[in-house]
């Protein structure tokens, strides 16, 4: 904007000179003006103001000419080199999520697939070359790295596929030669001592054991370690049959176990498949490690590439910007030169005083309609304008009382929505709280429930070794299914905990009212057991549906169950019963008890937080609280009538749902 201060500088003067003038011509009444007249002065100012816009197209196609061969040099030489760039950039992250592909490809077809895709990348990335002309060197030593990268590991695949099939073909001859071993070992006829049999049969189990998990195996550690072990497995073996048999010409089970137990040596072919199946391994994780390293510099360069290419357009846009505004400026300045030319024709046509106040009375309205209430609104004159500015200031005022009276509702409301958002979150960490405490008061039985079906496992795992020892097969199976058994019961205890603990959603949903008070009663079920309690619920034939959330539902028949228990512990026949019917379309739930009861002058604080009648440790009197509330956000109510020495009863009134969604 230099240019710009730099004109209205040299303006001002020009202005004072021409306003000292125009007094001048005044006080001559204008004699040359008044020859012309009304339209002679118009067309004059027509004709000045006539040559400032020819002057502003001027300066405009100018600007415009100087931005279309910037915007063609852009076109023709920048353009081209950054779309090669963004593809060559797209081509190596295809390569770089191809690659992988070589080794994780389920089939030949997948791979082959792969493999063509990557080549026809490269081959598009060489062609990209040659508009990198820079770079192109450069980048086709990277692209040729890869691409040989990617050869060498797809040749490496190819050759683990078929090592893959030789492991497959040399595993398959293990059991039919394991199975012909073990009976001819057990055949009477057969010269091994019987003493011998069944130890060298309980090596040969390890034995083929340990070779199908030398097949597994996926390091050379592990290799290593599983070779050893075969190496003395089979060293056990030739020990039991020391001083039996001529080595030189021994009878024909003994040569097949000798045969056999080659499977589990070094010089084995199944050991030298494994082997050179996992170097290759070793070797494509390199070669993939490479091709990716290589992708990362090229990409690296690319992007150097294209941030050097940025900042040629970016400077070729600058000195288009620079000429814009140059343009822009010029423009400007004649702009307002125009304006004040026509500011001052209209000063001294047109009626100051009447035509000064319309505008300046104008610039208030509009300034209050645009929410600047705090214009300063200015009243002259005795008349229709005057009368028009008492007006408009009245309704400033008013205008200003009403965005103060809405600045303090938006205000207040503010306040109430932070208020019911903190209030939301207390009553969200309440009831996680009130579902912790629960479980923690069930924890003791939940315990109790998981390390009966433990120890039962322990004891069948060790029976189950016995018998596994003494090849009781059909034992270890039924072993087998009765510790699936258990662990099935486990799991759903430690899934059903693990739903319970969660933090519940807020979604209103239809939920089963027989399996919310199933799973609560199998919750509670140890509770019961410790005070004696008899539990009575008979589940309905009929579905019930109601709206609510499963999690909070079951925390709110927690509590009252936990209430409940606490209350008839006490008495000498402890009875708790839980009752289910509809009516209309709603569906009570009552939880009764023959506990001690609640005095009448209690029944109104039940519901308050932090009362309990309980003693101090063993309660914080949440329970019932959170209860109500979350009864509350439901839809529904929750009632309690009581009398002492006989009992309580808590209703639940919930919504009826039709069916669950």
């Amino acid at each position: 904007m230099t240019g710009l201060n730099a004109g209205k500088e040299s303006f001002i003067p020009f202005l004072l000179k021409f306003t000292k003038k125009s007094h001048i011509l005044k006080n001559l009444n204008f004699l040359s003006l008044n020859s012309v007249g009304i339209g002679g002065r118009l067309l004059l100012a027509f004709v000045l103001i006539s040559s400032i816009s020819l002057a502003v197209s001027f300066l405009s196609t100018k600007t415009y000419l100087q931005l279309s061969e910037k915007l063609y040099v852009l076109e023709q030489q920048y353009i081209p080199v950054l779309d090669a760039a963004a593809r060559l950039n797209d081509k190596s992250r295809l390569i770089a999520t191809k690659a992988p592909l070589l080794v994780t490809a389920g089939s030949n077809a997948a791979r082959e697939k792969a493999m063509e895709e990557l080549d026809q990348a490269i081959e598009q990335m060489d062609a990209l070359m040659l508009d990198l002309v820079d770079y192109n060197s450069y980048f086709r030593d990277l692209i040729a790295q890869i691409h040989n990268s990617l050869i060498l590991l797809n040749q490496s695949v190819i050759r683990r596929e078929e090592i893959h099939q030789e492991l497959l073909q040399q595993t398959y001859q293990i059991a039919p030669r394991f199975n012909q071993l073990l009976t001819l070992i057990q055949t009477p006829s057969q010269q091994i001592p019987i003493e011998s049999r069944p130890a060298i049969i309980n090596e040969l189990y390890y034995f083929s054991g340990l070779v199908e998990k030398l097949q597994n195996d996926t390091s050379f550690h592990d290799l290593d370690e599983t070779v050893l072990r075969l190496e003395n497995i089979g060293s056990n073996i030739q020990e039991h049959l020391k001083g039996n048999f001529d080595e030189v010409d021994p009878v024909y089970s003994v040569q097949q176990l000798f045969s056999f137990l080659e499977f589990g040596t070094r010089t084995g072919k199944l050991f030298l498949l494994k082997n050179e199946q996992l170097d290759l391994s070793y070797q494509q994780s390199f070669l993939l490690q490479n091709s990716q390293t290589h992708i990362k510099q090229l990409a690296a360069q690319i992007n150097l590439y294209s941030d050097s290419a940025n900042s040629r357009i970016g400077l070729s846009l600058q000195q288009a910007i620079n000429s814009i505004n140059n343009g822009i400026k010029g423009i400007l300045f004649l702009t307002i030169f125009s304006f004040l030319i026509a500011g001052a024709i209209s000063w001294f046509y047109v009626k100051r005083n009447v035509l000064q106040r319309i505008i300046e009375l104008q610039h208030n309205m509009r300034s209050i309609a645009s929410a600047k209430l705090n214009t300063d609104i200015r009243i002259s004159g005795n008349d229709e304008v005057s009368s028009m500015a008492k007006d408009l200031k009245h309704f400033q005022k008013t205008a200003l009382e009403v965005e103060r009276t809405n600045k303090r509702l938006a205000a207040e409301i503010e306040d109430r929505k932070l208020t019911e958002k903190q209030l939301k979150t207390t009553q969200t960490g309440l009831i996680q709280a009130g579902k912790l405490a629960a479980l923690g008061q069930l924890s003791v039985g939940i315990t109790h429930e998981i390390n009966q079906p433990l120890t039962a496992i322990s004891s069948h795992l060790h029976s189950a070794g016995i018998r596994l020892r003494a090849s009781q097969i059909d034992e270890v199976k039924l072993s087998h299914e009765k510790i699936k058994y258990l662990l099935n019961k486990v799991s759903v205890i430690t899934r059903h905990l693990k739903s319970f603990a969660r933090e519940a959603g807020s979604e209103i949903v239809p939920v089963n009212v027989n399996n919310v008070i199933l799973d609560t009663l199998e919750l509670m079920s140890n509770r019961f057991a410790e005070v004696n309690c008899e539990m009575s619920f008979k589940p309905l034939s009929q579905q019930l549906y109601v709206y609510a959330e499963p999690i909070r539902l079951e925390q709110v028949l927690i509590n009252l169950l936990s209430n409940g228990v606490d209350a008839v512990k006490n008495s000498q026949k402890r009875q708790l019963k839980i009752e289910v019917y509809k009516k209309e379309d709603k569906v009570w739930i009552a939880v009764r008890d023959n506990g001690i009861g609640i005095a009448p002058e209690q029944l109104d604080y039940l519901f308050d937080p932090f009362y309990t009648q309980k003693d101090i440790g063993e309660g914080l009197g949440l329970g019932l609280s959170i209860s109500y509330n979350i009864v509350q956000d439901f839809g529904g109510q929750i009632t309690v009538t009581s009398e002492i020495g006989k009992g309580s009863s808590f209703v639940l009134v919930l919504r009826s749902a039709n069916k669950k969604e």
